[in-house]
């Protein structure tokens, strides 16, 4: 078989994980609100990054306007996941501060390995997470090729956090 067929199969194949992984998201795991690399789980990582800033620094280091970024940080307040004060500096200034909740929701996110790896023996998983190793570290490249902004190196934010707790 040539390297195209296989380059072909092996996309046939991400994608079809891409898309088993939402449906397993939505069926078999507990219904209870999770870190997402979307929306107010985008806020809880830059925050859990570079804590006490203000709305319009979320909004810009995610590339989102700020009216997005003020109903997201709106929301985490309501799970007690955020709170927020006024600048010393400017009171017109609202400073978004991650909660004691908030930090251990998004490290419980770092965490979670999904059932079904436990089925891969050790062997596998070195051959697993040096393979995606490989295939994150092309993606990563062609991310900042074509669009390196802040917002779009947030993705590698999520990555680096979650590789970090296994380096200490």
């Amino acid at each position: 078989m040539g390297k195209n067929i296989k380059a072909e199969l092996v996309a046939g194949k991400l994608a079809e994980y891409e898309q088993l992984s939402k449906i397993y998201d939505d069926i078999v795991k507990q219904p209870r609100p999770r870190l997402t690399v979307e929306g107010q789980g985008k806020v809880l990582l830059v925050l859990a990054e570079d804590d006490h800033l203000s709305q319009r620094q979320i909004a810009d280091r995610l590339g989102m306007s700020p009216q997005s970024a003020s109903e997201f940080i709106a929301k985490l307040a309501k799970r007690d996941l955020v709170t927020m004060s006024k600048s010393p500096n400017d009171k017109r200034v609202n400073l978004v501060h991650l909660t004691a909740a908030g930090r251990q929701e998004v490290e419980a996110a770092a965490q979670e390995v999904p059932p079904f790896v436990n089925t891969l023996s050790d062997d596998d998983l070195d051959e697993l997470a040096r393979l995606m190793g490989k295939v994150t570290t092309a993606m990563y490249a062609d991310i900042d090729a074509a669009n390196p902004t802040l917002a779009v190196k947030f993705h590698k934010l999520f990555a680096s956090r979650y590789l970090r707790q296994f380096k200490s």
